[in-house]
């Protein structure tokens, strides 16, 4: 039970004052014995039990009546969620509002989504308990913003829905860098979230960073999480996958190819086969295709459109009809001429160097340019980096001006694939000066001949073809391997969890170390073929996407990582889903056009996965933290605090109304009953 005048309790003493007075009219008269009442107190006695019982009981309905008017007046909180509220009214009330596309969910003929219920939910909470101050922490900013009225935080367009994927524990962060800098009172920090693991990270590094910020906070800051984690009844989303320009003999075509999801109806897992209509549309031109959907997937491959002769390039989006969560029934594409595919290799060894340019050097596709030339050893002023997509550098790691200038490439969106020295050149300088935190350390033999074991499929460089076939990554062999120390991602390793293939982490680019080498003698990478061809030309795709002037982006990933060559303050707004506000371009689904650049900007791939952190993590994520958790469902028209000073009157009413009846005096017996 939780107070908004808790203060007013300091008269629950005041429960005495009927015991205090009943002892001292016990105490006013002294017994004095007399011979001739003496009969008196025998009369008496048979009705001793029955007095004590009617006193005691007078005695109780006083106290419950004056119980019942200090609960009263302290105002006291409850409903089916008890304890929501902070003892007390709060000084600072700050609210995370989760806004990602799976908030826009709806129930199964439900008229509200989840984020509606949360916000009409927290205006009934939050108007109830008050607050001196209230605090909105943006989600596209994640910057504290202060409210004069509760209404203005509700009602602001920064509690719309948007279309990037929330950042929990940075708004977090940035709610505890606000308590550090303001020191406000008692504090009250309410969470409205779906619990979507995308948007609460829960791996995240940043956890452990603002726990120990907020555990430095006295324990008058407490934590609300409003949750709603009921899953939409039969959604579907959709996803465009690919989408490039073709030139055939009998024109240009748009070649699309999308995938369709759908949810699970009522838990049941056996869907059956149904109709969707998938709307295409080219710039203001329409068009329509049935698509059967059996289970919970179906891909769409190469869907070609013609395109009028003269279009370089465009831009659509593909649409399904309304469900349970609009958010993820609409898809924007962008396409283009592609620009050429250009890879330089420097090699340390040139024997190494011939499967490398082979496998760089085919096109995946016909009409597309390729260009895969070898330069010196070391060799970098003489590059053209503005035209270059991936960069092969096989021998000992970049240093000096070399490496800055590879640095400046990398920044800038191109991709970088690092091979080790052969055997036979392996020496000390690969223990230098590291290159983007790592350096090659020893050649390490392999005997026998060791195959990969794990390697990640999912994505990145050795996913899965669009077919949905499987690279032949376990039948690499390899004989010998170039060990490395530093800090990269491994995306394929060896059963002793050795890595082959890793990712170095940068803001921007893609940098790859490949442990193998691609001589014949150290392994069948080249012989084998499939893989390293794989590796290489998704790689050159990467950083070809830096060149040319159009890109698929996530929505929210400009926030963290703008790319240089793309001004913000100059888009303009081709096609776009939600609101138009000019601090959430890039949060948006939608096509910008900037002065170079069309840019199709989408909810991420995580928000179409149905994934959710548990309660044992969310234990662990605020362990040691004044945690609250409710779990509501969506369209719920239950309160999540009320006021219950009324059942408190009616009690203090029903204790006097008692007191009352109990000190009527008795009926007096008639004068035949005593005959």
């Amino acid at each position: 039970m939780s107070f908004l005048q808790p203060w007013l309790l300091a008269l629950l003493p005041l429960l005495l004052v009927p015991l205090i007075i009943h002892l001292i009219n016990q105490w006013r008269y002294q017994t004095k014995r007399w011979g001739a009442m003496m009969f008196l107190l025998t009369a008496n006695r048979m009705a001793r039990g029955y007095a004590k019982l009617r006193q005691w009981l007078i005695l109780a309905a006083r106290m419950a009546a004056i119980a019942g008017l200090v609960f009263a007046i302290s105002r006291p909180l409850a409903s089916g969620l008890m304890g929501m509220a902070a003892s007390g009214r709060p000084d600072t009330s700050i609210v995370l509002l989760d806004r990602s596309p799976s908030m826009e969910a709806k129930s199964l003929g439900g008229a509200e989504s989840k984020l509606e219920t949360g916000r009409r939910q927290l205006r009934q909470a939050l108007s109830t308990i008050g607050s001196k101050r209230w605090v909105l922490v943006d989600s596209a900013t994640d910057q504290p913003r202060e409210f004069e009225k509760l209404e203005g935080l509700l009602e602001s367009p920064q509690t719309e829905p948007f279309g990037a994927s929330s950042d929990i524990p940075g708004m977090l962060q940035k709610a505890a860098a606000y308590l550090a800098a303001n020191r406000p009172g008692p504090t009250e920090i309410w969470i409205c979230s779906d619990l979507r693991t995308s948007d609460w990270q829960p791996d995240s590094p940043i956890w452990s960073v603002v726990r120990e910020q907020l555990l430095q906070f006295p324990k008058n800051v407490r934590f609300h999480l409003i949750a709603y984690p009921d899953a939409a009844t039969d959604n579907r989303s959709i996803r465009v996958t690919s989408a490039r320009r073709e030139r055939t003999a009998q024109g240009i075509d748009l070649v699309l190819s999308w995938v369709v999801r759908r949810d699970s109806v009522e838990g049941k897992n056996d869907l059956p086969a149904i109709q969707i209509p998938v709307e295409i549309e080219i710039e203001g031109s329409r068009s329509q295709v049935e698509m059967e959907v059996a289970g919970p997937q179906a891909q769409w491959n190469e869907h070609r459109i013609r395109l009028d002769g003269d279009t370089q390039r465009g831009w659509g989006k593909v649409s399904i009809p309304a469900d349970a969560n609009p958010a993820d029934n609409t898809f924007y594409f962008v396409f283009d001429a592609p620009p050429p595919r250009r890879a330089l290799l420097i090699c340390q060894d040139d024997a190494a160097s011939a499967p490398l340019a082979l496998a760089a050097g085919i096109p995946p596709q016909t009409e597309q340019q390729s260009d895969a030339q070898q330069l010196p050893w070391g060799d970098t002023q003489s590059i053209d980096w503005q035209e270059v997509g991936l960069l092969i550098w096989q021998g000992t790691m970049p240093q000096g001006d070399r490496a800055k200038e590879i640095e400046r490439f990398v920044s800038s969106g191109g991709s970088l694939m690092l091979f080790p020295p052969t055997a036979e050149n392996w020496n000390a300088g690969n223990s230098g000066t590291p290159f983007l935190g790592v350096q090659w350390d020893a050649w390490k033999p392999l005997q026998p001949v060791a195959l990969i074991d794990q390697w990640r499929g999912d994505s990145d460089l050795l996913a899965a073809t669009r077919s949905g076939a499987a690279l032949p990554v376990g039948q690499i062999e390899l004989s010998g391997i170039g060990t490395w120390k530093g800090d990269a991602v491994a995306l394929a390793s060896l059963a002793d969890r050795t890595p082959v293939l890793s990712r170095i982490p940068t803001d921007r680019g893609s940098v790859y170390l490949c442990s193998a080498s691609p001589l014949e003698s150290d392994s069948n990478l080249a012989r084998q073929g499939i893989v390293l061809y794989a590796m290489i030309q998704r790689a050159i795709e990467q950083g070809t996407l830096s060149l040319g002037r159009t890109r698929g982006i996530d929505a929210g990933s400009l926030a963290t990582s703008s790319p240089s060559n793309i001004d913000l303050e100059g888009w303009q707004a081709l096609g776009i889903s939600g609101s138009s506000l000019s601090s959430e371009i890039g949060f948006q689904p939608g096509v910008f056009q900037s002065e170079k650049n069309l840019i199709a900007i989408n909810r991420s791939n995580l928000e179409d996965q149905p994934d959710s952190v548990s309660p044992e993590q969310i234990d662990k994520l605020f362990e040691g933290l004044p945690l609250t958790k409710v779990e509501q469902k969506t369209g719920s028209a239950s309160s999540l605090v009320r006021e219950v000073w009324r059942l408190f009157v009616m009690l203090m009413i029903a204790a006097l109304i008692a007191e009352a009846i109990l000190c009527m005096p008795r009926r007096p017996v008639a004068k035949e009953a005593l005959r």
